[in-house]
């Protein structure tokens, strides 16, 4: 059995995402607030969340590594373009965690069978 002091800060499915992916709070309300909107641009949640775009543009960035949003680029009629952000499926996403929670688990076991 695992020692409870290693799963003491993993009560939620936030604790887990944030465990899984590597993310921090901020991370985890980026993708919270793109999955009640909808499609948004990074300025657009910046204005939202109260920060710079910046610092919601590298969370989106690091939500997209982990396959926790997308981006699509609309284009603009007058030429040019634009990227919007779209959180993936709540319902992929929970597949997602449990294959990794899986995959850790045989990891360790693994681990362990080599144990002397």
């Amino acid at each position: 059995m695992l020692p409870e002091k290693l799963l003491s800060g993993v009560s939620t499915c936030q604790d887990v995402i944030k465990c899984a992916y590597n993310l921090n709070d901020f991370e985890v309300d980026v993708y919270k607030r793109l999955a009640e909107k909808g499609p948004t641009r990074a300025d657009e949640l910046a204005e939202l969340l109260g920060k710079e775009r910046s610092t919601v543009y590298r969370s989106l960035q690091k939500l997209m590594s982990c396959g926790m949003c997308y981006r699509e680029t609309k284009g603009i009629e007058r030429g040019g373009y634009y990227h919007v952000y779209i959180a993936a499926d709540r319902i992929e996403l929970k597949k997602k965690l449990e294959r990794c929670v899986e995959d850790w688990h045989s990891t360790l076991k693994e681990a362990l069978s080599k144990f002397e």
